[in-house]
């Protein structure tokens, strides 16, 4: 029969039974951290959404999609729409973050046009992937690096 490491008050099965418990304690944001967070999730999802959007309008083999123009129209729709809401997620520990998500958004908006015009004037594909990667690549980058940082803020509650 094996008896549980509680019935051994050594030190050592003390210190296993701490190292559990730390293991099994979730890390959480601070709680004043938390609703701006949920706006950051909104509009990281709004974001994603909206890069997938543009990257199934991109031709593959042999199957119609949408006009990458049409796609690219809609992402810059969405990006004049969340522009004006980025404040509400915006707290000092996450600053440097969102003023990258800031540029990333303003940087997206600015290669929408050249990116229209290479998709309604060239006929290659390496051109057309290069102008929507100038489009969707800079929010993938800021974003993620932004959920990288809130995520570092959690910590494990006592």
């Amino acid at each position: 029969m094996v008896a549980d490491l509680a019935d051994y008050p050594s030190p050592v099965n003390r210190r296993i039974t701490c190292e559990v418990r730390l293991v099994l304690r979730r890390k959480t944001l601070p709680v004043g951290l938390r609703p701006a967070f949920a706006v950051f999730c909104d509009q990281a999802d709004q974001i994603q959404a909206t890069r997938q959007i543009v990257l199934s309008c991109l031709p593959v083999g042999r199957v119609e999609r949408a006009p990458v123009p049409a796609g690219l129209r809609v992402l810059a729709a969405d990006l004049e729409d969340l522009r004006p809401r980025l404040p509400e997620w915006r707290v000092e520990e996450v600053a440097g973050a969102w003023e990258a998500c800031r540029g990333a958004v303003d940087e997206s908006l600015a290669a929408v046009p050249a990116a229209v015009a290479v998709a309604d004037s060239s006929g290659e594909l390496e051109e057309l992937l290069a102008a929507v990667a100038d489009v969707v690549e800079p929010l993938g980058d800021a974003w993620s690096a932004a959920e990288r940082r809130w995520l570092g803020l959690r910590r494990r509650e006592p």
